[in-house]
């Protein structure tokens, strides 16, 4: 049965009144208040509002800060520091799609006192869904490898790394072994394909060796990824693998079109596997990409690796999802 009356937190036995607010044990005669005040400096909480109009609607802290005439600028960006830490040391919030899944992926380069840094950024979608949900980002020293990717994929929840059928990535050395290593169907971004050749595509510069035949090449490997299986698309690879042997065009192209001629079928991955419902590239991580850039250039929150990492990570999570469509959405008949 319970005591009716209260015992010492010392002793446990009766205690007494020790003037107005305060307790006495009768053993040890410690005493003790029973109102006892918060000691230290008061904390100021910066609301979580604060975070979505900085991330979300794009305010500086500067604006916010002119708007509290009591608190300085320097006051300002000290609580709402605080408040990010906490909002990041939080789990991550993101619901992962239910289903197969479609792995996207992509690298944001930085560089710090000579070093270079890159931030994965990665998402995934439903395969029957349009919609892709980005995971906290992960930022690591040192050029963008095999061996970094694998941490970084390493950081997808197990139950979603079960699920994921197919990656969407850039051609990169190491990528194609690590599809492979997990069973993953690997599609390559047309985009970042494309823009390798559009650098020397813009204005025909006919000084350039081979100036007129870059417009063939761009054309050429634009059809290959988009024609389907038949004589045209045997013809128009024929046409690029003698244009990768002639003396025709830069040095620069020609390796392109090799390499693309060996990753070929890598590129078509959303016509081999169309119940996957692929995207052909990776804007969806490039989109996520700009905010981030913008965010960096118009503030000094990018000034060091944890600070880059912090700022990413609650941006990511205040805008976690983004419209991601497959080949087949709006699809011109």
């Amino acid at each position: 049965m319970d005591s009716k009356h209260a015992k010492s937190p010392c002793c446990g036995v009766r205690v007494r009144r020790f003037g107005a607010r305060r307790r006495q044990c009768v053993r040890c005669k410690r005493t003790w208040t029973i109102r006892p005040k918060k000691r230290g400096r008061p904390v100021h909480r910066t609301p979580a509002s604060i975070l979505h109009k900085v991330f979300v609607r794009g305010f500086t802290l500067s604006q916010l800060a002119s708007n509290r005439q009591s608190v300085a600028l320097a006051a300002f960006r000290y609580r709402f520091r605080q408040a990010l830490k906490r909002f990041v040391a939080r789990p991550s919030p993101q619901k992962i799609p239910r289903g197969p899944l479609v792995l996207l992926a992509d690298g944001l380069w930085f560089q710090f006192d000579g070093v270079p840094w890159v931030l994965y950024l990665m998402a995934l979608k439903p395969c029957r869904g349009n919609h892709a949900v980005f995971l906290d980002p992960m930022l690591c020293p040192g050029k963008e490898g095999a061996s970094r990717w694998q941490r970084a994929l390493a950081a997808i929840p197990q139950q979603a790394q079960r699920r994921i059928q197919a990656i969407v990535v850039d051609n990169l050395p190491g990528l194609r072994k690590l599809a492979h290593q997990h069973g993953w169907i690997l599609q390559l971004c047309h985009f970042h394909l494309l823009l390798k050749l559009q650098v020397h595509r813009r204005g025909v510069r006919y000084a350039l060796r081979g100036g007129p035949v870059r417009e063939e090449i761009y054309q050429l490997m634009r059809e290959a990824v988009e024609l389907p299986e038949g004589r045209r698309l045997h013809h128009t690879l024929q046409r690029l693998r003698r244009l990768s042997l002639s003396d025709c065009g830069t040095a620069r192209i020609q390796a392109t079109v090799r390499e693309f001629l060996q990753a070929f079928r890598f590129y078509r991955s959303y016509l081999t596997h169309p119940h996957l419902g692929l995207p052909r590239t990776t804007n969806a991580i490039e989109s996520m990409g700009r905010p981030v850039r913008e965010m960096f250039r118009s503030s000094r929150s990018g000034s060091n690796p944890r600070s880059v990492l912090l700022w990413a990570t609650a941006l990511i999570r205040m805008r976690p999802r983004i419209t991601c469509n497959g080949h087949i959405f709006n699809r011109k008949t």
